[in-house]
């Protein structure tokens, strides 16, 4: 007599087809977890992050349900009927290894989509001169890390700081330590280069979703910031400097700078106390030239140019050369030694371009002085005044292009 094998149980046949529901379940609660550590402080980002986290899961949970379903009701079965051990033990770890991936992996959200920094947690360093690091990342060859730490108040402390925080940059290609006078996980948890992704609308899923409150986190760090050190060997020029920010009187934001290409030697890129009114105007004036020149110069590259741009651009430096010929004592030698250079590296492209225009060759001069201006002197409208004030504080000492294009890394 045949005993008919007796039916499973409905609920059990049930939760043999609804299980990978419970992998969805866990999914969506990981998804706000997740956006809220990567977005501290930012409840309206984490939360659109966590809307984008949960619609990726359930999309990709579909093909992941169907693998699973697969081997849990046909793969499996068979090969335990069948007697292969190895190859249930085999399909069961495929299956477990399915659903590990896709816990980690699908929850693609604006935080892990392509126009963003691939950083990675990692340990950081323990620093000297009194500073505690928070937070470090490290994105392939860059190394990136906030610390807490007091103000220096003299240059020996100032170097103190950027000592310490120079030695802890390994083998990065490129090296950020930003100075925080906060502890606050919500400032402390922000790196500066998910704050490059944050602050411009284009460059995230959300688009202008949000956009008022990443704005506000970006013043917020930045508001904690109170210096930094930067090396990079892949800029041009490179850059391995700390970089203290100050504000003068009149709201300047000026800089100490320890230049450890140089020396090191302490820049002081500070507003001096005893500024004149006619040195001020004077170096309102180069800031005002040198923007003009750079928007003919702009112009005038465009191809094709608009039509009268080069005259316009001859024009200006004539005019602007002579006015700024009156440079009151205390920098004369600025004018003499890095005004000069920037006229005169502008004179060799204008003269470069008249030739192009005429059908003669200039490629060779005008590559040379346009590299030279690209790296020197194209941000010298907004470093005139800082180079200004370097020359007031060290009187009688002229600096190489090099040495004074350390401050535009610290305005940019």
């Amino acid at each position: 007599m045949t005993v008919a094998a007796p039916k499973p149980d409905r609920r059990v046949r049930w939760i043999g087809w609804i299980w990978p529901l419970g992998l969805l379940l866990i999914a969506w609660l990981i998804a706000p977890l997740r956006a809220g550590a990567t977005y501290p402080g930012m409840p309206c980002t984490a939360r659109a992050d966590t809307v984008f986290s949960l619609a990726s899961y359930t999309l990709f949970f579909i093909p992941t349900a169907a693998a699973l379903l697969v081997l849990s009701r046909r793969l499996i079965p068979a090969a335990v009927r069948r007697g292969l051990r190895a190859w249930a033990a085999g399909l069961i770890a495929v299956a477990i290894a399915v659903a590990i991936v896709f816990l980690a992996f699908a929850g693609v959200s604006a935080d892990r989509r392509p126009n963003r920094t691939g950083e990675q947690a990692i340990g950081c360093p323990t620093l000297g001169a009194g500073l505690q690091a928070l937070h470090c990342w490290r994105d392939d060859t860059t190394i990136e890390i906030n610390v807490f730490g007091q103000r220096p108040l003299d240059i020996v402390a100032i170097q103190g700081m950027a000592n310490a925080l120079a030695a802890a940059k390994q083998d990065a290609t490129l090296y950020e330590a930003f100075v925080l006078d906060t502890t606050d996980p919500t400032v402390a948890g922000i790196s500066n280069a998910r704050l490059f992704v944050l602050q411009a609308p284009g460059l995230t899923d959300f688009a202008d979703l949000c956009l008022s409150e990443r704005q506000a986190k970006l013043r917020e760090v930045q508001s904690h910031r109170i210096g930094f050190y930067r090396y990079s060997a892949r800029q041009s020029p490179p850059v391995n400097a700390f970089f203290l920010r100050d504000a003068g009187s009149g709201g300047e934001v000026g800089y100490e700078v320890i230049d450890f290409l140089h020396g090191p030697t302490a820049l002081p890129y500070v507003r001096p106390a005893d500024l004149q009114p006619a040195e001020s105007a004077y170096l309102d004036r180069v800031t005002n030239a040198a923007a003009t020149l750079n928007q003919d110069l702009d112009r005038e590259t465009q191809r094709p140019s608009p039509p009268g741009a080069l005259v316009a651009m001859r024009q200006d430096f004539t005019r602007l050369t002579a006015d700024l010929v009156n440079a009151p004592p205390r920098l004369v030698l600025y004018r003499d030694s890095r005004l000069k250079r920037f006229l005169e590296n502008y004179d060799l492209i204008l003269t470069a371009e008249e030739s192009a225009a005429q059908g003669n060759s200039s490629q060779s001069i005008h590559s040379s002085a346009y590299e030279d201006h690209r790296q020197h002197y194209y941000q010298e409208a907004q470093v005139a005044r800082l180079i200004g004030y370097l020359y007031l504080q060290e009187p009688g000492q002229a600096f190489t292009d090099d040495q004074l294009s350390t401050v535009n890394w610290a305005v940019f």
